[in-house]
């Protein structure tokens, strides 16, 4: 019988035991309900893990990407009042390896007023078309409107000057593609006869509607030409940054450094991971928080898997005693009980994967869990499901169940096979 056995069964007895104490008998029915709930445990944490982080991460991904498609990487700008020779920092700038474009651009205030005398205060963008184009992807966006038609220097009815709004702001003020809009700034050039500055009006053909996807771009941004916003600010050739884009966000560092030994001293220069660092690391922060909470799902099931190991090393007492009297070694004995563990693990692991990466999928594709824009910035909560996260999240569930074999395994192990089987 023994020469008729697989040398691979004789060595790995173990696990063949293993396997068979997981099948359920008619006097082992409380232990497989045990074994059952201990499954199910680590497949509710790991799935609760994989949705809980995928809908981190698809939040932070999805204003990353509406923040930088929105803006440009780099931005470089003047400690003065106004910017100089930026038709030099742009030639600069694009003749380093890794920057795609570079443009000038004008920021300024202002306030405005909509057909219907709906008002609105506003962030103004003074851009050049063509160089925006290259350098963020605002005209891209477009949902009426022809960025085509902007980039070749097309102008408004009667030679008036042409305005972009963001979708939230034109529903605000009730005006669409065709018609006019008033816009009031600020003069601080212009004084009046009580010393301080003045009010200047300008008259806008509305060409344009973009949707950014951000709340705070939607209803607060608004794009004119760049001459138009020089001439408003008195600002003839100055600007107030010079934007530029590269072809990897992520490297944008060197590319600041080296804007700043070949420009020297005098500029500002920062970048989109500076600029919005506090906020990512905030989001990090509950990234990781998150994790650490959750996590103590898989902990309280790792509990189940001790109390399952635990019941079936007392059903098993009288097996163990024989087996140890035939010759296995305590070693042996410990396989089987820590083989029978990961068991448990890895099938609750392997369906809480299925289950939070489906339920994920779902989520995410009929977007079911509704924002308030307003706050959040973003009108749905994305969910996007990470390689990184989900090997972190199953190595995780997969290493607590082992820690979680080890105790009730070595006791068995040290079990004295002469008290096991006293009274057989």
């Amino acid at each position: 019988m023994a020469e008729r056995t697989p040398g691979w069964l004789r060595r790995h007895f173990w696990l063949y035991l293993a396997l068979r104490y997981l099948k359920a008998r008619r006097k082992q029915a409380f232990t497989s309900v045990v074994t059952v709930v201990s499954v199910l445990g680590v497949t509710v944490g790991v799935a609760a893990l994989i949705i809980a982080l995928a809908l981190l991460t698809g939040f932070q991904e999805d204003i990353q990407g509406k923040i930088i498609g929105a803006n440009a990487h780099v931005f470089v700008q003047p400690y003065a009042p106004a910017l100089e020779g930026a038709a030099t920092i742009v030639a600069v700038a694009e003749s380093i390896p890794g920057v795609v474009a570079a443009a000038p651009a004008v920021l300024l205030p202002g306030m405005i007023i909509g057909r219907s005398a709906e008002s609105a205060f506003v962030n103004l963008k003074g851009i050049d078309a063509r160089a925006e184009a290259r350098t963020t992807q605002l005209l891209e966006v477009l949902i009426e409107g022809s960025a085509e038609d902007l980039v070749s220097g097309a102008r408004g009815i009667d030679g008036r000057p042409w305005i972009v709004l963001g979708v939230d702001l034109a529903t605000e003020l009730f005006v669409r593609v065709g018609e006019q809009v008033k816009i009031m700034i600020y003069d601080t050039k212009q004084v009046n006869p009580f010393g301080g500055g003045g009010l200047r009006f300008q008259t806008f053909d509305v060409v344009g509607v973009f949707r950014a996807g951000m709340y705070e771009y939607d209803r607060t941004w608004a794009l004119i030409p760049l001459q138009e916003a020089q001439r408003l600010l008195r600002l003839g050739d100055s600007v107030s940054l010079v934007q530029v884009r590269v072809d990897d966000i992520f490297a944008t560092r060197p590319i600041v450094k080296v804007l700043g030994e070949r420009l020297g001293s005098g500029y500002f220069i920062t970048d989109w991971q500076q600029m919005n660092r506090a906020y990512f690391a905030a989001l990090q922060l509950e990234k990781l928080a998150l994790f650490v909470v959750i996590s103590l799902i898989v902990g309280v099931a790792a509990l189940n898997i001790v109390a399952t190991l635990v019941l079936m090393i007392k059903d098993k007492q009288h097996d163990i005693g024989i087996l140890m009297s035939l010759g296995a070694r305590r070693r042996d004995i410990l396989r089987i009980f820590i083989a029978l563990g990961l068991v448990i693990g890895l099938a609750g692991t392997l369906a809480g994967c299925a289950l939070g990466v489906g339920a994920a999928v779902l989520l995410d594709h009929y977007q079911v869990v509704r924002l308030e824009a307003q706050v959040y910035y973003l009108s749905y909560v994305p969910f996007h499901v990470r390689w990184y996260d989900f090997s972190r999240v199953a190595l995780f569930a997969v290493l607590v169940s082992y820690a979680a074999t080890l105790y009730p395994a070595w006791r068995a192990s040290r079990l004295d096979p002469v008290i096991a089987l006293r009274y057989e």
